[in-house]
């Protein structure tokens, strides 16, 4: 006994293996890590901060299908859960603007050589370049299987292998067949915190411009969720946090996704009319292209008259319509944009789906598999941004690294 196996060595995996070490001091831990070296999609977090957690760790922050059991689990992961394990291990926090909370020193690399300083505090071994492809359970332990055809043995084993998303930095989705091998099965896997792809002859021209506004996505007829912040407009689609938010809502590929921006969100859609009437009183003679100058970058202005045919651009403000004026707010109010799809797994942040949250327990051991534990992005959570993927990662890697550290004494 006393043997713990970790398959996966990021966030969630140091997390565990730190915590069983310090709750069985017995226990001998060994990481099994695919990559040349443990914690890389740390340093690319918090554009290289590393945004641990957030002040504000509530369900309505994350997606899942289970709403109802993650809502459950998160009841046990407070903010201060992250705080206290990374002061017991020497690192101290500092909380910024909407709650984000970084370490003091402001570098994610200083965050990975903390935790590597606590795994060799620790006596935790670390075995890198070794992608796990088998695991099978007896009687007498589990037995996980490298590529190369090197065995280990152990009386427990964590999972923490991560999702799809970022496959450059050796996510590639590996961990969910292991779950399968062990009983499990999990809801379909989409990128989440990703671009949207849109359908739209106007956007090549506007590639690069930044706009903030209110960004809602619809299904059909149903308003999925709302965003208010900078959308970077491109080539392709949307980008910009609130577009990154939103994909995490289409969990459904085949369903008929449109995005809608309010240009004006400080305004309602009343006042705005009345200060385009004011406007076209004041200014009749200017032409379309001008007359709203200063309220909105002209070349999306170009772009929101095209859209509502309205052209050409030398028409004067009074040539207008009434029926022309109320579709010109109309679209400065909510400009649709049919969304097609996402960037692609290379260019997500976080996977979507996973193994199903009723197939844990609240220790996060398996409920198929007695001595088996899932932690981390393998299981169906998704967080927005923010450092509550991160937090999600600390807090579900030091329960199953709590609970299998007492399986096995």
């Amino acid at each position: 006994m006393n043997r713990l196996l970790i398959i996966g060595g990021g966030a969630a995996g140091m997390a565990a293996a730190i915590r069983a070490a310090q709750t069985n001091p017995e226990a001998q831990i060994t990481i099994l890590e695919g990559l040349d070296r443990v914690g890389k999609k740390i340093l690319a977090t918090g554009n290289g901060r590393c945004n641990l957690t957030n002040a504000y760790i509530t369900p309505e922050h994350y997606h899942s299908q289970d709403p109802a059991r993650l809502e459950q689990l998160l009841s046990r992961m407070d903010t201060q859960r992250t705080l206290t394990f990374f002061q017991s291990i020497g690192l101290y926090c500092m909380e910024e603007d909407m709650g984000r909370i970084y370490p003091y020193c402001k570098q994610a690399a200083m965050v990975l050589d903390i935790l590597l300083l606590a795994l060799q505090r620790y006596h935790i071994h670390v075995v890198c370049n070794c992608r796990v492809t088998d695991i099978t359970a007896s009687k007498k332990g589990f037995t996980v299987t490298a590529e190369n055809g090197t065995t280990y043995r152990g009386d427990a084993v964590i999972l923490t292998a991560g999702g799809r998303a970022a496959p450059k930095q050796g996510t590639s989705g590996t961990s969910y067949p292991l779950a399968v091998k062990m009983g499990h099965r999990y809801a379909r896997l989409y990128p989440c915190l990703v671009p949207l792809q849109c359908r739209s002859n106007v956007l090549k021209g506007l590639k690069g411009i930044r706009v903030t506004c209110h960004t809602a996505l619809y299904r059909g007829k149903q308003k999925l969720s709302e965003e208010l912040g900078e959308i970077q407009l491109t080539d392709y689609g949307l980008s910009g946090i609130p577009a990154l938010q939103l994909s995490c809502w289409m969990d459904n590929k085949d369903a008929d996704y449109t995005a809608r921006l309010d240009l004006f969100p400080d305004w309602s859609y009343d006042d705005l009319r009345s200060l385009i009437q004011q406007r076209i009183r004041e200014f009749p003679n200017e032409p379309l292209a001008t007359f709203l100058l200063g309220l909105i970058h002209k070349k999306i202005l170009y772009a929101v008259c095209k859209t509502c045919s309205l052209e050409p651009l030398s028409r004067t403000a009074g040539s207008l319509s009434r029926q022309e004026m109320d579709l010109l707010v109309s679209t400065l109010k909510g400009w649709k944009f049919p969304v097609t799809g996402t960037l692609s797994w290379d260019h997500a942040q976080v996977t979507g789906g996973g193994v199903f949250l009723q197939e844990i327990n609240d220790d996060f051991s398996s409920r198929r598999q007695p001595g088996f534990y899932l932690a981390g992005e393998v299981l169906d959570v998704a967080g927005d941004c923010g450092g509550y993927n991160l937090h999600w990662a600390w807090c579900s890697g030091m329960a199953a690294g709590e609970a299998a550290a007492q399986w096995i004494q």
